[in-house]
């Protein structure tokens, strides 16, 4: 593989989150301003401050765009700087950030989904093998209010053998004693109430629907039942991507720290920043392990190909199906819109006309078992089933003789 610049490695993350739907924060809310909303101002992050300090000015302003663009989701990528226990001359030096992805207003587990996708592709492709996940789900609020009862309860009972540090941290924050990795601590905890044993159905539903996806993607994981990140902060899904390697094939002199990137849901964040409702969000941090990441001075804009497709998906398992053809187009540099965050057919096809896309890409439950995608002609509405692997080059040689 062709050893990448740290400006390189930031180019390569953003094409690739850009081909995924994600755009730019400058981006989303300069649309903003063009439809006469008035522009969100977000504050300079203090330095050093960890990501999730600096992520409510961020979020606050996204959110005024989502409130005025309520049925439009929310895809952007954004940098962050670095958390205060990173050394720089470790993470490229003085001008390092970490590079982050955020999806807010799509409550369902699609979103968790196209993060993984989108992340764990970045990695890839930046040299990054042996991939895992450990993950963990706080449920909704219900859930937790449940599970700090029950944990609560569990340690009142057994006073005695609860370490003394734990003791007063329980008082404080049941999910700093979850976080204790003392050995004592931690055998005491074995036997203690876990969070995912008191979801709700609704979220015990939404991670069984997230860890559907990670197999589906053949991405290995573990679920950790003492991983929280802080229940003031996230709500369901929380995960850590990491590698079992510590050498990189971009870098193979440098060791890395094996947690690539941190991330989760933080569905509760609208209202504490004054919306009135609830406002669904997901995000993730990606360190690349201390690769280190610099954006260039200014970002130029590069001509992208307009697609000329739209991706149509049909039920729970084509969408599992889409994110792999997905995958499968990019390699093959063929453009494409999509929309999996829209469950109904009806929503996907006035999108579809509205872009005046000459193309639409079917993805049903009978294609996604046979690993097929229908490819429907909008003037003259011919159609043909192309095999997923076949896609790149049947569009390619259609491209030369009609488009």
């Amino acid at each position: 593989m062709e050893k990448l610049d740290k400006q390189d490695v930031y180019e390569k993350a953003v094409s690739i989150a850009r081909y995924y739907g994600f755009v730019s924060v400058a981006e989303t809310l300069a649309t903003a301003e063009n439809i006469g909303k008035k522009k969100a101002h977000i504050p300079a992050p203090k330095e050093g401050l960890p990501g999730e300090a600096n992520r409510p000015g961020l979020m606050k302003a996204l959110v005024e765009y989502q409130i005025a663009n309520p049925t439009t989701p929310i895809m952007v990528y954004h940098s962050e700087p670095l958390r205060k226990s990173m050394h720089r001359e470790e993470y490229g030096g003085k001008d390092a950030v970490l590079f982050a992805l955020e999806i807010i207003g799509v409550s369902k587990s699609i979103a968790e989904a196209l993060l993984f996708k989108t992340t764990t592709i970045i990695m890839q492709e930046l040299g990054f093998d042996d991939l895992m996940v450990e993950i963990n789900s706080l449920g909704d609020r219900e859930s937790i209010t449940r599970f700090s009862r029950e944990f609560t309860n569990y340690y009142k009972k057994h006073t005695e053998e609860v370490p003394t540090h734990c003791q007063s941290n329980l008082r404080k924050d049941i999910f700093k004693v979850l976080e204790c990795a003392q050995d004592k601590c931690m055998l005491f905890k074995d036997r203690a109430p876990k969070p995912i044993s008191t979801l709700t159905e609704n979220s015990r539903e939404h991670f069984t629907e997230v860890l559907e996806f990670l197999e589906s993607m053949e991405l290995p994981f573990s679920i950790n039942n003492c991983l929280v990140g802080g229940k003031d902060y996230y709500t369901r899904t929380i995960f850590e991507i990491s590698t079992a390697e510590t050498v990189n094939k971009l870098s193979p002199k440098k060791k890395f720290d094996p947690i690539l990137a941190r991330g989760g849901r933080y569905d509760d964040l609208a209202k504490k920043l004054g919306s009135k409702r609830d406002i669904p969000a997901v995000g993730i941090t990606i360190t690349l392990g201390g690769l280190g990441i610099i954006p260039p001075k200014k970002e130029l804009a590069k001509k992208i190909k307009k697609p000329k497709i739209y991706l149509i998906h049909l039920g729970f398992e084509a969408k599992i199906k889409s994110l792999a053809a997905l995958e499968v187009l990019r390699k093959g540099k063929v453009a494409i819109y999509q929309s999996l965050s829209k469950d109904r057919l009806s929503v996907q096809i006035a999108i579809a006309e509205n872009m005046k896309v000459p193309f639409m890409l079917i993805i049903g439950q009978k294609e996604a078992l046979e690993g097929t995608a229908i490819l429907r002609n909008m003037h003259n509405r011919s159609q043909e089933t192309v095999p997923v692997s076949r896609l790149p080059q049947f569009i390619k040689d259609l491209e030369k003789e009609v488009i």
